[in-house]
């Protein structure tokens, strides 16, 4: 398998929120730079090369253009850069950030520090599991913030919170604020909740051209959920990997999706250094979905009963309860 550090928002989120080194200076050569160097990693990286040609010349247009004159923030410039590229094409895995301690470390994160800072952080956030409970009816309901790498200690986390509700007669699984995470995650879970192996997604990588193929083990010590009736609550701030597992499920009709049509993100992204501090955060493949031979990539994964993203939690309970 092709290993590959995906964004899951909320440590970009945790990381971004960390004390970074000296401001750079924003020179004008400082800029014409930064926009070179972001115009250089789109064309290598990006998805799409002609969209990531399309995103580079816009940027470098409006640094010509003098649009950027004015703007002496180092976060500003990355937020004004950000706007710009998305202006060309809404991918809302894309985007620019100044963190110089990235930099520092000439992109290296796999660090001694990176990692305990890492599990602190994981564990702070009990590896993505906000909630296990048994509702009244003998229903499971799990809330999942976040998908982390499956490495030993997350599949222990996860293994436990399932067990606890392994009992339950039907399992409501709650992504209204999952904001994405590891799609090796994903392909876990789901050979929990899959009584055979089955094909779940690929991910196409342009650079190489090359597929990796994701699929559901089904797991030989948790059985009950094999054939354990599955609702899955989304809103619009389902993301990325949160919208991966519900677009896996709804496709292989392994689960009924409740809420809204979620966020639209199905391309993994990487960071690149820039330099001067910025950091450019490039999607570099895209999901390829067995069944439908596409993905949710900016139109999202449409809900199979649409309700409010406060009233699923309710409609799911009426819903098994009538059954």
């Amino acid at each position: 398998m092709k290993i590959f550090k995906t964004t899951l928002l909320l440590i970009s989120i945790f990381s971004t929120g960390m004390v970074c080194a000296q401001t750079v200076n924003l020179t004008k050569k400082v800029k014409s730079e930064t926009v070179a160097k972001i115009s250089a990693s789109l064309k290598a990286n990006y998805i799409y090369l002609d969209t990531a040609i399309k995103m580079g010349s816009f940027i470098q247009d409006q640094l010509k253009s003098g649009s950027y004159d004015t703007i002496q923030n180092p976060a500003a410039f990355a937020a004004r850069l950000t706007s710009d590229l998305l202006s060309v094409y809404r991918d809302g895995h894309l985007s620019i950030s100044y963190d110089p301690l990235f930099t520092s470390a000439n992109g290296k994160t796999d660090t001694i520090m990176e990692r305990e800072r890492m599990l602190k952080f994981r564990k702070r956030v009990n590896f993505g599991f906000d909630k296990a409970e048994i509702l009244p009816g003998n229903i499971g309901y799990l809330k999942i913030g976040g998908f982390f790498e499956p490495d030993s200690t997350a599949k222990i986390m996860t293994l436990a919170a399932f067990r606890f509700v392994s009992n339950s007669e039907s399992l409501i699984i709650d992504l209204r604020n999952n904001m994405g995470g590891d799609p090796r995650m994903v392909s876990f879970i789901c050979g929990l909740l899959f009584n055979q192996k089955t094909h779940l997604n690929d991910l196409y990588f342009r650079k190489d051209k090359s597929t990796t193929a994701y699929w559901a083990i089904p797991d030989t010590i948790l059985k009950g959920f094999h054939n354990m009736p599955i609702y899955i609550l989304t809103s619009k701030r389902t993301f990325s990997a949160g919208e991966e597992l519900t677009y896996d499920l709804q496709t292989q009709k392994r689960a009924v999706i409740i809420g809204e049509t979620t966020g639209g993100g199905a391309h993994p992204v990487q960071p690149f250094t820039v330099g001067n501090g910025f950091v450019a955060n490039v999607p570099f493949a895209r999901a390829i979905n067995p069944i439908t031979k596409s993905d949710w990539e900016t139109v999202g994964v449409k809900p199979d009963k649409a309700v409010p993203a406060d009233q699923a939690l309710d409609f799911a309970l009426r819903m098994v309860n009538h059954k």
